[in-house]
């Protein structure tokens, strides 16, 4: 049986202790280097706000951090962030809020670099065998619009089918061992440097039973981590 239940649990209790914010990561020199990007217009005035949802009953209660994002003015691209996370991550919050007998759980860990706001949620029902998810809301200040999957795949010289065989080749040297069975490609964002980095949820057979994980595939630096003591993904800056 997988062994998700048990990670839950313990994302629940440290997760009461954690502050959302960047997390450290060591990388490699790679001899990219990019142009630092001057913002001017209504994306420079781009941030992120978090809201706490801890609706429900006693213990039983939410323990989600809910990111919105914000501009001086009108922005199309932050409008349908907004409502992707309306139906990505409040919808859940608010189906667990309305049951007796379970809740949900989100992790928002914000990432700003010279050209990107961004907000990577890692999130899930408390009681459930499907363990967590990602989702990431990227946010290109200079051109104001959304990035995207394909943009970032763009970025690091990638298709999607080398995604994937760089993660099979980094899951053979770095995983948790067993056999990969499955892997999807749950979101991205960038790091200082301008190159992406990937969340990915990968099913694993470990001889005994399958299990279920997510982890940070960092091209740039061809490393592969796994999901932190924290319960989110670990964000290298």
């Amino acid at each position: 049986m997988k062994r998700i239940v048990a990670l839950l649990l313990s994302i629940i209790i440290i997760f009461s202790l954690s502050a959302c914010g960047k997390t450290e990561g060591e990388t490699k020199e790679t001899g990219k280097t990019t142009e630092p990007v001057e913002v001017t217009g209504i994306g420079a005035t781009a941030k992120v706000e978090l809201t706490d949802d801890n609706r429900g009953t006693g213990t039983l209660a939410n323990k989600a951090q809910i990111p919105n994002f914000s501009v001086d003015g009108d922005s199309a691209a932050i409008t349908a962030i907004n409502d992707r996370i309306k139906t990505e991550i409040i919808t859940l919050c608010d189906a667990a809020a309305a049951e007796p007998l379970q809740f949900a759980i989100a992790m928002t860990q914000v990432v700003e670099t010279d050209r990107y706001l961004q907000a990577v949620v890692t999130y899930g029902n408390a009681l459930s065998l499907d363990g967590l998810n990602v989702s990431t809301y990227v946010y290109d200040k200079s051109l104001d619009t959304e990035a995207t999957l394909t943009d970032a795949l763009n970025a690091a010289e990638l298709t999607d089918a080398s995604l994937k065989l760089l993660i099979k080749d980094l899951y053979g040297e770095e995983g948790p061992g067993g056999e990969l069975k499955n892997m999807d490609v749950e979101g991205f964002s960038f790091t200082g440097s301008g190159y992406p980095q990937f969340f990915v949820k990968i099913t694993f057979d470990t001889g005994e039973d399958e299990q279920v994980e997510l982890i940070t595939v960092v091209p740039e630096t061809d490393s592969l981590d796994q999901v932190n003591d924290a319960g989110s993904v670990l964000v290298k800056e």
